[in-house]
């Protein structure tokens, strides 16, 4: 009776460790996004929205989104006007020339794109651009 009341306690100790380390790697999941760098084809563009002075939001006709990274911070980004990308190409990427460029009042400001990230919705974007900036 006692060999059997110790495998069951060692049993039901593995079981708890096991859902335990299970949960913890499901909530370190939920907290940190799993982004990849991506393309997307200008022409395709649906809109985008600044979500600081670094980063915007892009969503493609599809559906499709992305969180891209400038260069530089630009504080007057978020109230920015005729927001527009450029480049040699019309594939944007991580890193190939495209520029960002804006409406500050009346002076026309651009600025590199260095990282371009699927993500898939605003609030994940947003919370990847909470977690990269300080407060």
């Amino acid at each position: 009776m006692a060999v059997l009341l110790a495998g069951f306690i060692s049993s039901v100790s593995v079981l708890a460790c096991t859902a335990t380390a299970s949960r913890q790697v499901e909530t370190v999941s939920e907290a940190r996004p799993v982004v990849e760098d991506a393309c997307f084809n200008l022409r395709n563009v649906a809109g985008f929205s600044p979500l600081h002075g670094r980063f915007v939001y892009v969503r493609l006709i599809d559906g499709t989104q992305y969180l891209m990274t400038l260069d530089n911070i630009y504080t007057s980004l978020p109230y920015a006007t005729g927001i527009a990308i450029s480049g040699t190409f019309t594939r944007v990427c991580s890193d190939t020339g495209a520029m960002l460029s804006f409406s500050d009042f009346d002076r026309r400001v651009s600025a590199r794109i260095v990282r371009v990230e699927a993500v898939l919705s605003k609030e994940t974007a947003q919370a990847l651009v909470d977690d990269r900036t300080p407060h």
